[in-house]
């Protein structure tokens, strides 16, 4: 039986994906023993990523051919926005961060480099284009919920809490619209622009990875 669309992108980020999982990050995040700067720089600078990423989904909307299209990014537009803030705002409020101080937060060389891929796949890419581009980002965080779901840490609280709201069905439903969005355009796209989408996935799960080592290396600009 032949792969749907959104399974080839997955098998050709494979080696990426399994990167992701066996990432230092991450296997200390589930053990509870990640230090809580690393914690912490990462999520300031998922905080500073998520409008530029909203605004990206916005992109997406002016692209819809169709009304149902147009809503599902307008809707996921508002829940980078609205709910998504407001659950880092939360988070800085547990670690003693402020609204204003969050909102200053500038953003490190892999944030600024992967929202720079984005957004040039926005401007000048095929809807089908800018959806493989920014699907590794509602999959891959999906995943890894799921996976550290099971023996989640108790403590720290902010660990267990994290994994719980990735993993959970609201997180969940929009990850599912947009895979099933990549398979509709996958399906009726040509080869050249399969191709297209191949490198943009493949290139947005790399930065997914590097975005993890950015925060456990707590790297920021060297001048």
């Amino acid at each position: 039986m032949n792969k749907n669309f959104s399974e080839q992108l997955r098998s050709r980020a494979g080696r990426i994906w399994r990167a992701i999982e066996d990432h230092a990050f991450l296997r200390e995040l589930h053990a509870g023993t990640l230090p809580m700067n690393r914690f912490t720089h990462f999520i300031l600078q998922d905080y500073v990523y998520l409008l530029d990423f909203a605004q990206v989904l916005c992109q997406g909307g002016a692209k819809s051919p169709n009304l149902e299209t147009l809503e599902l990014f307008a809707r996921h537009a508002v829940g980078a926005v609205e709910v998504e803030r407001s659950f880092h705002a939360s988070f800085g409020k547990t670690l003693g961060l402020t609204r204003k101080q969050l909102d200053a937060v500038p953003k490190g060389p892999i944030t600024q480099a992967y929202i720079g891929h984005l957004q040039s796949v926005a401007r000048s890419g095929s809807l089908g284009e800018l959806v493989a581009a920014v699907l590794p980002c509602y999959w891959i965080y999906g995943e890894v919920g799921r996976r550290l779901y099971r023996s989640r840490p108790q403590r720290p609280k902010i660990y267990r809490e994290w994994i719980e709201t990735y993993a959970g069905e609201p997180f969940w439903r929009p990850v599912r619209e947009q895979i099933q969005l990549m398979n509709t355009i996958g399906a009726a796209a040509g080869s050249r622009e399969k191709k297209l989408m191949t490198e943009h996935f493949v290139l947005s799960s790399r930065y997914e990875f590097m975005f993890w080592d950015q925060a456990y290396r707590l790297e920021s600009w060297p001048l």
